[in-house]
Protein backbone atom coordinates (compact mmCIF):
# COMPACT_ATOMS: atom_id res chain seq x y z
CA UNK A 1 0.00 0.00 0.00
CA UNK A 2 1.64 3.50 -0.90
CA UNK A 3 0.31 7.10 -0.74
CA UNK A 4 -0.65 8.50 -4.22
CA UNK A 5 -0.60 12.71 -4.52
CA UNK A 6 -2.40 14.84 -6.96
CA UNK A 7 -2.28 18.50 -7.30
CA UNK A 8 -4.95 20.54 -8.98
CA UNK A 9 -6.36 23.87 -9.29
CA UNK A 10 -9.62 23.96 -7.93
CA UNK A 11 -10.99 24.27 -11.55
CA UNK A 12 -9.95 21.01 -12.00
CA UNK A 13 -11.78 20.03 -8.66
CA UNK A 14 -14.86 18.25 -9.65
CA UNK A 15 -12.94 15.88 -11.77
CA UNK A 16 -10.35 14.92 -9.19
CA UNK A 17 -12.65 14.30 -6.34
CA UNK A 18 -14.78 11.87 -8.60
CA UNK A 19 -11.69 10.20 -9.79
CA UNK A 20 -10.41 9.60 -5.94
CA UNK A 21 -13.83 8.74 -4.95
CA UNK A 22 -14.20 5.90 -7.83
CA UNK A 23 -10.48 4.57 -7.33
CA UNK A 24 -10.01 5.01 -3.60
CA UNK A 25 -13.73 4.14 -2.03
CA UNK A 26 -15.03 2.31 -4.85
CA UNK A 27 -17.95 4.27 -5.76
CA UNK A 28 -19.82 4.03 -8.79
CA UNK A 29 -19.37 6.74 -11.18
CA UNK A 30 -23.09 8.29 -11.25
CA UNK A 31 -22.87 8.42 -7.28
CA UNK A 32 -19.77 10.49 -7.36
CA UNK A 33 -21.43 13.05 -9.41
CA UNK A 34 -23.80 13.21 -6.82
CA UNK A 35 -21.55 13.82 -3.72
CA UNK A 36 -19.78 15.76 -5.23
CA UNK A 37 -22.46 17.84 -6.52
CA UNK A 38 -23.88 17.81 -3.03
CA UNK A 39 -21.32 17.55 -0.52
CA UNK A 40 -17.97 18.96 -1.64
CA UNK A 41 -18.73 21.38 -4.26
CA UNK A 42 -20.48 23.69 -1.63
CA UNK A 43 -17.04 23.55 -0.10
CA UNK A 44 -14.98 24.71 -2.80
CA UNK A 45 -17.76 27.49 -4.18
CA UNK A 46 -16.42 29.39 -0.96
CA UNK A 47 -12.92 29.51 -1.72
CA UNK A 48 -10.80 31.58 -3.63
CA UNK A 49 -10.66 30.99 -7.60
CA UNK A 50 -6.64 30.41 -7.32
CA UNK A 51 -6.73 27.72 -5.15
CA UNK A 52 -4.54 24.42 -5.61
CA UNK A 53 -5.29 21.32 -4.31
CA UNK A 54 -2.95 18.58 -3.17
CA UNK A 55 -5.20 15.71 -2.46
CA UNK A 56 -3.17 12.77 -0.46
CA UNK A 57 -4.82 8.82 -0.63
CA UNK A 58 -4.25 6.57 1.50
CA UNK A 59 -4.67 8.62 4.73
CA UNK A 60 -4.51 7.51 8.45
CA UNK A 61 -7.50 10.57 9.89
CA UNK A 62 -7.74 10.20 14.05
CA UNK A 63 -11.09 10.89 13.91
CA UNK A 64 -12.65 8.32 11.29
CA UNK A 65 -9.73 5.83 12.32
CA UNK A 66 -11.13 5.95 16.02
CA UNK A 67 -15.46 5.88 14.97
CA UNK A 68 -14.01 3.11 12.40
CA UNK A 69 -12.50 0.55 15.51
CA UNK A 70 -15.04 1.21 17.81
CA UNK A 71 -18.41 0.62 14.85
CA UNK A 72 -17.61 0.51 11.41
CA UNK A 73 -14.68 -2.74 11.36
CA UNK A 74 -17.75 -4.80 13.35
CA UNK A 75 -20.06 -4.19 10.31
CA UNK A 76 -20.41 -7.08 7.55
CA UNK A 77 -19.63 -4.26 4.50
CA UNK A 78 -16.10 -3.61 4.11
CA UNK A 79 -15.52 0.10 5.67
CA UNK A 80 -11.89 1.16 4.26
CA UNK A 81 -9.82 2.49 7.31
CA UNK A 82 -7.48 5.01 5.33
CA UNK A 83 -9.22 8.40 3.93
CA UNK A 84 -8.26 10.91 1.57
CA UNK A 85 -6.74 14.30 2.46
CA UNK A 86 -7.16 17.41 0.21
CA UNK A 87 -4.76 19.91 1.45
CA UNK A 88 -5.14 23.76 0.08
CA UNK A 89 -3.25 26.32 -0.87
CA UNK A 90 -3.64 29.57 -1.82
CA UNK A 91 -1.42 30.15 -5.05
CA UNK A 92 -0.03 28.21 -7.48
CA UNK A 93 2.04 24.95 -6.12
CA UNK A 94 4.02 22.07 -8.00
CA UNK A 95 5.15 18.98 -6.57
CA UNK A 96 8.84 20.06 -6.95
CA UNK A 97 8.15 22.84 -4.50
CA UNK A 98 7.90 19.84 -1.40
CA UNK A 99 11.65 18.99 -2.46
CA UNK A 100 13.14 22.34 -2.24
CA UNK A 101 14.65 23.68 1.04
CA UNK A 102 14.12 27.72 -0.76
CA UNK A 103 10.46 26.97 -1.43
CA UNK A 104 9.52 25.95 1.90
CA UNK A 105 8.56 29.01 3.84
CA UNK A 106 6.54 30.27 0.23
CA UNK A 107 4.69 27.02 0.74
CA UNK A 108 4.20 27.91 4.10
CA UNK A 109 2.79 31.22 3.43
CA UNK A 110 -0.07 29.76 1.12
CA UNK A 111 -0.81 27.04 3.28
CA UNK A 112 -4.73 27.09 3.82
CA UNK A 113 -5.81 23.59 5.79
CA UNK A 114 -7.21 20.71 4.69
CA UNK A 115 -10.49 18.33 4.49
CA UNK A 116 -10.36 14.57 4.52
CA UNK A 117 -13.08 12.68 3.34
CA UNK A 118 -13.72 8.98 4.62
CA UNK A 119 -15.20 6.27 2.90
CA UNK A 120 -18.73 6.61 4.67
CA UNK A 121 -20.67 7.12 2.19
CA UNK A 122 -22.58 9.22 1.33
CA UNK A 123 -21.43 11.20 4.92
CA UNK A 124 -17.65 11.72 3.28
CA UNK A 125 -17.15 14.80 4.66
CA UNK A 126 -14.72 14.25 7.67
CA UNK A 127 -12.05 16.26 9.62
CA UNK A 128 -11.28 19.62 8.61
CA UNK A 129 -9.50 22.63 9.33
CA UNK A 130 -9.98 25.22 6.99
CA UNK A 131 -8.52 28.70 7.23
CA UNK A 132 -10.76 31.68 6.97
CA UNK A 133 -7.72 33.49 4.56
CA UNK A 134 -9.20 31.14 1.60
CA UNK A 135 -12.84 32.28 1.73
CA UNK A 136 -13.61 34.94 -0.71
CA UNK A 137 -15.56 36.82 1.66
CA UNK A 138 -13.60 36.75 4.61
CA UNK A 139 -14.77 40.03 6.55
CA UNK A 140 -15.06 38.44 9.55
CA UNK A 141 -14.13 38.18 13.45
CA UNK A 142 -13.90 34.37 14.69
CA UNK A 143 -12.72 32.14 17.48
CA UNK A 144 -9.98 30.51 15.70
CA UNK A 145 -6.81 28.47 17.46
CA UNK A 146 -3.37 27.32 15.25
CA UNK A 147 -3.32 23.89 13.98
CA UNK A 148 -0.22 21.75 13.07
CA UNK A 149 -0.50 19.15 10.21
CA UNK A 150 1.99 17.81 7.42
CA UNK A 151 0.94 18.23 3.37
CA UNK A 152 2.79 15.77 0.92
CA UNK A 153 5.75 14.89 4.16
CA UNK A 154 6.09 18.66 4.91
CA UNK A 155 5.03 20.30 8.45
CA UNK A 156 2.29 23.18 8.24
CA UNK A 157 0.85 24.86 10.65
CA UNK A 158 -3.07 26.75 10.12
CA UNK A 159 -4.97 28.86 12.17
CA UNK A 160 -8.80 28.19 12.22
CA UNK A 161 -11.97 26.46 13.49
CA UNK A 162 -12.21 22.45 13.69
CA UNK A 163 -15.30 21.05 11.28
CA UNK A 164 -16.61 17.97 10.13
CA UNK A 165 -19.80 16.75 8.98
CA UNK A 166 -21.77 14.00 11.17
CA UNK A 167 -21.53 10.28 9.67
CA UNK A 168 -24.80 10.04 11.42
CA UNK A 169 -24.20 6.77 13.33
CA UNK A 170 -20.86 7.21 15.57
CA UNK A 171 -21.75 11.14 15.37
CA UNK A 172 -24.87 12.99 14.92
CA UNK A 173 -24.50 16.89 15.29
CA UNK A 174 -24.78 16.78 18.83
CA UNK A 175 -21.71 14.45 19.16
CA UNK A 176 -19.95 16.43 16.18
CA UNK A 177 -20.24 19.43 17.48
CA UNK A 178 -18.54 18.11 20.76
CA UNK A 179 -15.81 17.05 19.01
CA UNK A 180 -15.35 20.66 16.99
CA UNK A 181 -15.62 22.82 20.48
CA UNK A 182 -12.66 19.91 22.13
CA UNK A 183 -10.96 20.18 19.53
CA UNK A 184 -10.42 23.25 19.63
CA UNK A 185 -10.18 24.20 22.99
CA UNK A 186 -7.51 21.73 22.97
CA UNK A 187 -5.48 23.86 20.63
CA UNK A 188 -5.77 26.94 22.26
CA UNK A 189 -5.44 25.93 26.03
CA UNK A 190 -3.27 23.54 28.21
CA UNK A 191 -6.15 23.07 30.47
CA UNK A 192 -8.20 21.00 28.27
CA UNK A 193 -8.06 17.45 26.31
CA UNK A 194 -9.02 16.54 23.37
CA UNK A 195 -11.93 14.05 22.93
CA UNK A 196 -12.66 11.08 20.19
CA UNK A 197 -16.20 10.10 19.07
CA UNK A 198 -15.86 6.79 21.55
CA UNK A 199 -14.52 9.18 24.28
CA UNK A 200 -17.74 11.81 24.18
CA UNK A 201 -19.77 7.93 23.94
CA UNK A 202 -18.16 6.51 27.09
CA UNK A 203 -18.78 9.67 28.86
CA UNK A 204 -22.55 9.78 27.76
CA UNK A 205 -22.94 5.75 28.83
CA UNK A 206 -22.90 7.14 32.36
CA UNK A 207 -26.00 8.69 32.44
CA UNK A 208 -27.98 7.24 29.72
CA UNK A 209 -30.08 3.74 30.03
CA UNK A 210 -29.70 3.18 26.40
CA UNK A 211 -27.12 2.64 23.74
CA UNK A 212 -25.05 5.62 22.49
CA UNK A 213 -24.43 3.99 18.76
CA UNK A 214 -26.12 3.88 16.85
CA UNK A 215 -26.46 7.86 17.80
CA UNK A 216 -29.81 9.47 17.92
CA UNK A 217 -28.44 12.76 18.86
CA UNK A 218 -28.11 14.26 22.45
CA UNK A 219 -30.45 16.81 24.04
CA UNK A 220 -28.86 19.80 25.80
CA UNK A 221 -28.68 18.59 28.95
CA UNK A 222 -26.48 15.56 27.63
CA UNK A 223 -24.39 18.17 25.87
CA UNK A 224 -23.84 20.31 28.92
CA UNK A 225 -23.09 17.03 31.07
CA UNK A 226 -20.39 15.93 28.68
CA UNK A 227 -18.74 19.27 28.39
CA UNK A 228 -18.75 19.32 32.31
CA UNK A 229 -17.16 16.03 32.62
CA UNK A 230 -14.60 17.69 30.12
CA UNK A 231 -13.62 20.29 32.42
CA UNK A 232 -15.89 23.46 31.82
CA UNK A 233 -18.19 25.43 34.29
CA UNK A 234 -20.95 25.21 31.99
CA UNK A 235 -23.83 27.45 32.09
CA UNK A 236 -27.15 27.11 29.98
CA UNK A 237 -29.64 29.59 28.47
CA UNK A 238 -33.05 29.31 27.20
CA UNK A 239 -34.92 32.16 25.49
CA UNK A 240 -37.99 31.43 26.93
CA UNK A 241 -35.84 31.70 30.73
CA UNK A 242 -34.65 34.76 28.94
CA UNK A 243 -36.79 36.72 27.48
CA UNK A 244 -35.62 40.43 25.87
CA UNK A 245 -32.21 39.52 26.59
CA UNK A 246 -31.53 35.79 25.58
CA UNK A 247 -29.81 37.25 21.97
CA UNK A 248 -27.58 40.14 23.89
CA UNK A 249 -26.18 37.63 26.11
CA UNK A 250 -25.40 34.86 22.74
CA UNK A 251 -23.64 38.19 21.30
CA UNK A 252 -21.83 39.10 24.53
CA UNK A 253 -20.43 35.50 24.62
CA UNK A 254 -19.59 35.70 21.12
CA UNK A 255 -17.76 39.59 21.52
CA UNK A 256 -15.50 37.92 24.82
CA UNK A 257 -14.12 35.13 22.38
CA UNK A 258 -15.86 31.91 23.28
CA UNK A 259 -17.48 29.61 20.48
CA UNK A 260 -21.39 28.32 21.83
CA UNK A 261 -22.77 25.44 21.53
CA UNK A 262 -26.26 26.68 19.83
CA UNK A 263 -29.21 24.66 19.79
CA UNK A 264 -32.10 25.37 16.97
CA UNK A 265 -35.53 24.06 17.05
CA UNK A 266 -38.09 24.74 14.28
CA UNK A 267 -41.47 21.85 13.64
CA UNK A 268 -39.99 18.44 13.78
CA UNK A 269 -36.67 19.61 13.67
CA UNK A 270 -33.84 19.80 16.29
CA UNK A 271 -30.46 20.70 15.43
CA UNK A 272 -26.48 21.71 17.41
CA UNK A 273 -24.37 23.63 15.97
CA UNK A 274 -21.69 26.00 17.47
CA UNK A 275 -21.62 29.88 17.20
CA UNK A 276 -17.72 30.97 16.94
CA UNK A 277 -17.54 34.79 15.29
CA UNK A 278 -19.62 37.15 14.05
CA UNK A 279 -19.16 39.27 10.48
CA UNK A 280 -17.40 42.82 11.02
CA UNK A 281 -19.94 45.86 12.62
CA UNK A 282 -21.24 48.56 9.95
CA UNK A 283 -21.51 51.76 10.94
CA UNK A 284 -25.72 51.93 10.06
CA UNK A 285 -25.62 48.54 12.11
CA UNK A 286 -24.26 51.10 14.87
CA UNK A 287 -26.77 53.86 14.04
CA UNK A 288 -29.57 51.88 13.82
CA UNK A 289 -29.19 50.44 17.60
CA UNK A 290 -32.27 51.22 20.32
CA UNK A 291 -31.73 52.34 23.24
CA UNK A 292 -32.18 49.33 26.48
CA UNK A 293 -32.66 52.49 28.54
CA UNK A 294 -34.60 55.43 27.87
CA UNK A 295 -35.19 57.51 30.92
CA UNK A 296 -37.17 60.89 30.14
CA UNK A 297 -36.72 62.82 33.13
CA UNK A 298 -32.92 62.78 32.52
CA UNK A 299 -32.38 62.32 28.84
CA UNK A 300 -30.42 59.59 29.53
CA UNK A 301 -29.91 56.96 26.87
CA UNK A 302 -27.86 53.77 27.06
CA UNK A 303 -27.33 51.48 24.84
CA UNK A 304 -25.72 48.21 24.28
CA UNK A 305 -23.63 46.96 21.36
CA UNK A 306 -24.81 43.26 21.89
CA UNK A 307 -27.98 44.61 20.62
CA UNK A 308 -26.39 45.07 16.82
CA UNK A 309 -28.54 43.39 14.24
CA UNK A 310 -25.54 41.71 12.31
CA UNK A 311 -24.90 38.12 11.13
CA UNK A 312 -23.12 35.36 13.17
CA UNK A 313 -20.82 32.76 12.06
CA UNK A 314 -21.63 29.11 12.36
CA UNK A 315 -19.87 25.61 12.43
CA UNK A 316 -22.82 23.67 11.04
CA UNK A 317 -22.27 19.65 10.29
CA UNK A 318 -24.75 20.25 7.54
CA UNK A 319 -22.69 23.07 5.59
CA UNK A 320 -19.33 24.47 4.65
CA UNK A 321 -17.51 25.83 7.23
CA UNK A 322 -18.20 29.15 8.45
CA UNK A 323 -21.63 29.80 7.66
CA UNK A 324 -23.03 33.04 7.96
CA UNK A 325 -26.84 33.62 9.36
CA UNK A 326 -28.25 36.44 11.60
CA UNK A 327 -29.48 35.26 15.21
CA UNK A 328 -32.88 35.37 13.98
CA UNK A 329 -32.53 33.38 11.10
CA UNK A 330 -29.92 31.07 11.92
CA UNK A 331 -31.14 28.10 9.31
CA UNK A 332 -32.06 30.46 6.46
CA UNK A 333 -29.40 29.54 3.99
CA UNK A 334 -30.79 25.59 4.06
CA UNK A 335 -32.57 24.67 0.56
CA UNK A 336 -35.19 22.75 2.89
CA UNK A 337 -37.77 25.65 3.55
CA UNK A 338 -38.82 23.68 6.45
CA UNK A 339 -35.32 24.66 8.23
CA UNK A 340 -36.01 28.65 7.86
CA UNK A 341 -38.63 28.10 10.73
CA UNK A 342 -35.98 27.55 12.74
CA UNK A 343 -34.94 29.97 15.72
CA UNK A 344 -32.47 29.68 18.78
CA UNK A 345 -33.82 28.40 21.49
CA UNK A 346 -30.87 27.60 23.86
CA UNK A 347 -27.10 27.80 24.07
CA UNK A 348 -24.11 26.86 26.47
CA UNK A 349 -21.40 28.98 27.46
CA UNK A 350 -18.14 26.51 28.61
CA UNK A 351 -16.54 28.47 30.68
CA UNK A 352 -13.49 27.84 32.78
CA UNK A 353 -14.51 26.32 36.17
CA UNK A 354 -13.42 29.57 37.77
CA UNK A 355 -15.87 31.77 36.84
CA UNK A 356 -19.38 32.29 38.63
CA UNK A 357 -20.00 36.01 37.57
CA UNK A 358 -22.42 34.82 34.29
CA UNK A 359 -23.21 37.16 31.44
CA UNK A 360 -26.92 37.74 32.65
CA UNK A 361 -26.30 39.26 36.45
CA UNK A 362 -22.75 41.20 35.00
CA UNK A 363 -24.51 42.84 32.65
CA UNK A 364 -27.60 44.20 34.62
CA UNK A 365 -25.07 44.97 37.59
CA UNK A 366 -23.13 47.23 35.38
CA UNK A 367 -26.41 48.81 33.87
CA UNK A 368 -27.53 49.36 37.23
CA UNK A 369 -24.45 50.84 38.47
CA UNK A 370 -24.13 53.23 35.96
CA UNK A 371 -27.68 54.37 36.12
CA UNK A 372 -28.05 54.93 39.49
CA UNK A 373 -24.90 55.24 41.15
CA UNK A 374 -23.13 55.82 43.72
CA UNK A 375 -21.97 57.99 40.62
CA UNK A 376 -24.68 57.82 37.93
CA UNK A 377 -24.01 59.13 34.42
CA UNK A 378 -24.61 63.14 34.07
CA UNK A 379 -28.26 64.11 32.43
CA UNK A 380 -28.51 64.32 28.59
CA UNK A 381 -25.97 61.07 28.52
CA UNK A 382 -26.07 58.83 25.33
CA UNK A 383 -23.92 56.01 26.41
CA UNK A 384 -23.04 52.59 24.18
CA UNK A 385 -21.60 50.00 26.31
CA UNK A 386 -19.70 47.36 25.05
CA UNK A 387 -19.36 44.19 27.46
CA UNK A 388 -17.33 41.07 27.11
CA UNK A 389 -15.62 38.46 29.46
CA UNK A 390 -11.41 38.55 29.26
CA UNK A 391 -8.30 37.03 31.02
CA UNK A 392 -6.58 39.72 33.08
CA UNK A 393 -3.21 38.59 31.53
CA UNK A 394 -4.88 39.57 27.82
CA UNK A 395 -6.41 42.50 28.84
CA UNK A 396 -3.06 44.08 31.08
CA UNK A 397 -1.10 43.07 28.11
CA UNK A 398 -3.53 45.14 25.77
CA UNK A 399 -3.15 47.95 28.42
CA UNK A 400 0.39 48.45 28.66
CA UNK A 401 0.73 48.22 24.39
CA UNK A 402 -2.08 50.69 24.23
CA UNK A 403 -0.63 54.09 23.28
CA UNK A 404 -3.56 56.10 23.46
CA UNK A 405 -4.32 54.98 27.36
CA UNK A 406 -4.57 57.72 29.75
CA UNK A 407 -1.22 57.14 31.17
CA UNK A 408 -2.74 57.65 35.02
CA UNK A 409 -5.55 55.06 34.43
CA UNK A 410 -2.77 52.58 32.34
CA UNK A 411 -0.68 52.98 35.90
CA UNK A 412 -3.56 52.11 38.39
CA UNK A 413 -5.29 49.49 35.69
CA UNK A 414 -2.00 47.78 35.60
CA UNK A 415 -1.22 47.68 39.08
CA UNK A 416 -4.36 46.79 40.07
CA UNK A 417 -5.10 42.68 41.42
CA UNK A 418 -7.10 40.84 39.49
CA UNK A 419 -8.66 37.55 38.97
CA UNK A 420 -7.52 35.51 36.42
CA UNK A 421 -10.91 36.62 34.06
CA UNK A 422 -12.71 39.79 34.28
CA UNK A 423 -15.86 41.02 32.75
CA UNK A 424 -15.29 44.68 31.04
CA UNK A 425 -17.59 47.23 30.15
CA UNK A 426 -16.16 49.83 27.96
CA UNK A 427 -17.89 52.96 28.22
CA UNK A 428 -18.33 54.46 24.67
CA UNK A 429 -20.70 56.42 22.06
CA UNK A 430 -22.26 55.35 18.75
CA UNK A 431 -20.19 58.06 17.29
CA UNK A 432 -16.94 56.39 19.15
CA UNK A 433 -17.44 52.98 18.73
CA UNK A 434 -17.58 53.44 14.97
CA UNK A 435 -13.73 54.83 15.44
CA UNK A 436 -13.39 51.38 17.61
CA UNK A 437 -13.05 54.00 20.39
CA UNK A 438 -14.71 54.59 24.04
CA UNK A 439 -14.05 57.16 26.93
CA UNK A 440 -14.40 55.02 30.27
CA UNK A 441 -14.78 51.55 31.34
CA UNK A 442 -15.93 49.41 34.68
CA UNK A 443 -14.17 45.98 35.52
CA UNK A 444 -15.76 43.39 37.43
CA UNK A 445 -14.36 40.10 39.40
CA UNK A 446 -15.42 37.16 37.16
CA UNK A 447 -14.96 35.15 40.28
CA UNK A 448 -17.06 36.30 42.66
CA UNK A 449 -20.96 35.50 42.65
CA UNK A 450 -22.06 38.00 45.39
CA UNK A 451 -23.22 41.56 43.57
CA UNK A 452 -24.58 42.73 46.91
CA UNK A 453 -22.53 45.86 48.35
CA UNK A 454 -20.95 46.10 44.73
CA UNK A 455 -18.78 43.07 45.74
CA UNK A 456 -17.87 42.40 42.06
CA UNK A 457 -16.56 45.94 41.26
CA UNK A 458 -12.57 46.18 41.02
CA UNK A 459 -12.77 49.51 39.22
CA UNK A 460 -14.84 52.23 37.24
CA UNK A 461 -13.62 55.38 35.31
CA UNK A 462 -15.91 57.22 33.40
CA UNK A 463 -16.87 60.72 32.85
CA UNK A 464 -13.98 62.36 34.57
CA UNK A 465 -14.54 59.65 37.74
CA UNK A 466 -12.48 56.70 39.44
CA UNK A 467 -14.51 54.41 41.61
CA UNK A 468 -12.58 52.26 43.52
CA UNK A 469 -12.58 50.39 46.63
CA UNK A 470 -10.16 51.90 49.37
CA UNK A 471 -6.90 50.10 50.85
CA UNK A 472 -9.17 48.59 53.34
CA UNK A 473 -11.26 47.27 50.48
CA UNK A 474 -14.32 48.08 52.40
CA UNK A 475 -15.97 51.67 51.13
CA UNK A 476 -16.33 52.53 47.37
CA UNK A 477 -14.32 55.81 46.86
CA UNK A 478 -14.87 58.77 44.14
CA UNK A 479 -11.42 60.47 42.87
CA UNK A 480 -11.67 62.98 39.72
CA UNK A 481 -9.90 61.80 36.87
CA UNK A 482 -9.85 63.06 33.14
CA UNK A 483 -10.10 60.43 30.90
CA UNK A 484 -9.30 60.65 27.17
CA UNK A 485 -10.40 58.33 24.49
CA UNK A 486 -9.09 54.96 23.89
CA UNK A 487 -8.78 52.85 21.45
CA UNK A 488 -11.23 49.54 22.56
CA UNK A 489 -9.97 45.82 23.37
CA UNK A 490 -10.04 43.76 20.40
CA UNK A 491 -8.28 40.49 21.18
CA UNK A 492 -11.20 37.89 21.64
CA UNK A 493 -12.14 37.44 18.08
CA UNK A 494 -9.11 37.24 15.36
CA UNK A 495 -10.07 39.67 12.89
CA UNK A 496 -9.31 38.33 9.18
Amino acid sequence: MSISTYIEPISNGEELIKKLLQDEFSISETLTGVLYTKLVKPHFDKFKPNTFILAETDYVDKVYRDSYYHYYSSKLPNYKRNGIRLSFFEGSIESNDFWDKEKHSKLQEKYRGFVVLRPTNPFIIGRSIISPLLLVSNDLSLCISKFHTTANGLKFTVKGFPHSSQDTETMSCAETTLWAIMEYFSNKYSDYQPVLPSKIINTLNKVSSERQIPSKGLNITQMAYALREFGFGVKIYSKAQYVGQFERLLSCYIESGIPLVIAIQGGSIGHALLGIGRESIQNNEIDNILPIVSDPASAIELYDFDSIKKKLVFIDDNQPVYQKASIDNPAIHYDDIAWHNCEITYFIAPLYPKIYLEAFEAKNYVINFITNGPVPVINNSNILLRFYLASSRSFKDDIARNETFNDDLKGILLETSMPKFIWVAEVSSKDLIKEKKANGMIILDATEANISFNKPLILAAYQGNLILFDENGSNLENNALPLLEFRIFEHNLYII
